[in-house]
């Protein structure tokens, strides 16, 4: 319940933090505020928070610098949301390699917080401690397929996410890029390859993209579809293997990472993401089946191949 967690609120802003408490506190959580990073890291040593939610450009400690602290110094599943203005390639990189839980945009949308927040808190009260029994597999394989018409109503990211959060004991950092590549890859084999959006269709409005997802939805070969998610843990090797599949007519891939080695730019606008995201985030990228079947791999120990 919303009662229950107690969150901190980070920012050099008196005006933002006044805000976002009375926001959250009539949303029903316990709120406490903070107006710059070392003052936030003394409250976390002394208290227990469920949630903080830190400005990434602050004077003396900076949002990346405190989220390096929380990781370094206390509880690594502490969750974290960033707030910014903007979100160049770098910061977006390191803020998800130092574990952050999601990103709000300034001029922060209320709702779309709330959301946040709540998915965080589902997610938390989720985490079952069986990982002992997992992490002595030698290897543990997991298969899902869903139909298309099925899709909007089960996020297939969040079944994954529960998976490995509950089961497997992953370094943090890697835990959330892993994350970040199953929501982009999931998505992608939904929007561009089960409903075949175009470029305009997938840049309409909320209210107008989600009318045309279910008149794509009545069309019985789409509504026929399947997506089909697969990911191996090695214990032994210390690597996960994640594969999405689609059913659709595939895309040139081979020049979408053409582009995305030649430039290695991350914006995060753009409609191209994906790749780049997967590209980044991951240690090897494939594709086979004419760009249907999509397959990342990456150590359980370290970050992907940015990092240095």
């Amino acid at each position: 319940m919303a009662d229950k967690a107690k969150i901190l609120v980070v920012d050099d802003s008196i005006a933002i933090v006044n805000s976002l408490q009375s926001i959250l506190s009539i949303s029903g959580y316990n709120v406490d505020s903070s107006f710059n990073g070392s003052d936030a890291l003394r409250k976390i040593y002394k208290n227990e928070y469920d949630l903080v939610i830190c400005d990434i450009e602050m004077p003396g400690l900076s949002g990346l610098e405190f989220l390096g602290r929380v990781r370094q110094d206390f509880d690594r599943s502490l969750d974290v949301i960033l707030m910014t203005g903007y979100l160049e390639h770098d910061y977006f990189i390191e803020a998800i390699r130092l574990g952050a839980s999601d990103f709000i945009r300034k001029p922060i949308d209320t709702k779309q917080m709330i959301h946040s927040i709540q998915e965080l808190m589902f997610r938390k009260r989720s985490r079952d401690d069986i990982m002992g029994f997992y992490s002595h597999l030698n290897r543990a394989s997991f298969c899902y397929e869903i139909s298309a018409e099925s899709f909007t109503s089960f996020a297939i990211s969040k079944v994954f996410s529960s998976q490995l959060r509950q089961r497997f004991k992953v370094n943090s950092n890697v835990l959330n890029e892993l994350l970040v590549c199953v929501d982009e890859m999931v998505y992608n084999a939904f929007i561009h390859g089960t409903l075949g959006l175009s470029v305009a269709e997938r840049a309409l409005g909320h209210d107008q993209l989600q009318a045309l997802i279910s008149e794509k939805l009545q069309v019985p070969e789409i509504k026929s579809r399947v997506l089909r998610l697969s990911f191996t843990v090695d214990n032994l090797e210390n690597v996960i293997e994640i594969s999405v599949e689609d059913e659709g007519p595939g895309f040139d891939h081979v020049s979408w990472l053409k582009q995305v080695q030649k430039e290695q730019i991350l914006d995060i606008q753009e409609h191209g993401r994906g790749l780049s995201l997967l590209y980044h985030l991951s240690d090897t990228l494939t594709f086979d089946k004419g760009g249907r079947f999509v397959s990342i791999q990456k150590s359980l120990l370290h970050s992907g191949k940015d990092a240095s």
